[in-house]
């Protein structure tokens, strides 16, 4: 599968360059990052990866974040028969409009949308659901891409948005893309003995700097917000 054409060799020269000449915080590691969850905070300018049975919800709910500081792109492939509800994403989002839809013809459209949203910086998240897995080397394009984001809006005199970019697969619950910053799974567990109300579990798989771990949560719940209890968001 393969991307647009490789950019130029002097690109990631000229961007390392323009990170070095920000005065006060350099670059996107010094920019805060997207709090989804209590537990779950995704660095600006990387590419992060989404996984398990509920990763859809998971998507929806960092894009609900995200939203408040800039347009959401979600590229899907056009030829997969279910798509995004309305109705469920407004229990995560609060405004569905806000969300960017796009429908790729061909699944090598998935990441060339990907590539040129995160680069052009104007999105605080872009989420692209992978009809095939990528290589390194386009995962690497991915990660260049949001930085130059950040970067481009930082020159500008602007902190936001900061994109970041977040990948899940259409077809398995399992799915490990090299390369990417973090790892995040969500399942969904059935309710506690005597207990109402959704259960999930969050699972931390892959974390530079962090080890593995999971946690068991009654309901979803934003940072500083009250508890999300999804509806259903494929339709």
């Amino acid at each position: 599968m393969s991307m647009i054409p490789d950019s130029p060799p002097d690109r990631l020269a000229t961007l390392v360059e323009s990170l070095k000449g920000l005065s006060g915080a350099e670059g996107p590691a010094a920019l805060p990052p997207l709090a989804v969850l209590p537990q779950m905070a995704l660095a600006r300018g990387r590419l992060h990866e989404v996984a398990g049975p509920a990763r859809r919800v998971l998507a929806a709910l960092a894009a609900g974040v995200a939203v408040a500081e800039g347009p959401v792109v979600w590229l899907r492939p056009a030829w997969r028969s279910e798509g995004l509800n309305p109705l469920g994403l407004a229990g995560l989002m609060g405004d569905p409009g806000a969300l960017v839809q796009v429908a790729c013809p061909k699944a090598e459209d998935v990441l060339w949308g990907m590539e040129e949203a995160l680069r052009a910086g104007c999105a605080a998240l872009v989420v692209g659901e992978l009809a095939e897995a990528p290589d390194l080397r386009q995962v690497r394009r991915l990660h260049l891409a949001a930085a130059e984001g950040v970067s481009r809006n930082r020159l500008a005199g602007r902190s936001r948005p900061a994109p970041l970019g977040l990948v899940l697969d259409t077809e398995s619950a399992e799915s490990r893309v090299p390369g990417v910053e973090t790892r995040w799974a969500l399942h969904p567990l059935p309710p506690a003995l005597g207990e109402e109300g959704r259960r999930w579990r969050l699972d931390r798989l892959l974390a530079r700097s962090l080890p593995p771990r999971d946690w068991v949560m009654t309901g979803l719940r934003r940072p500083e917000s009250a508890e999300v209890q999804p509806k259903r968001l494929l339709m």
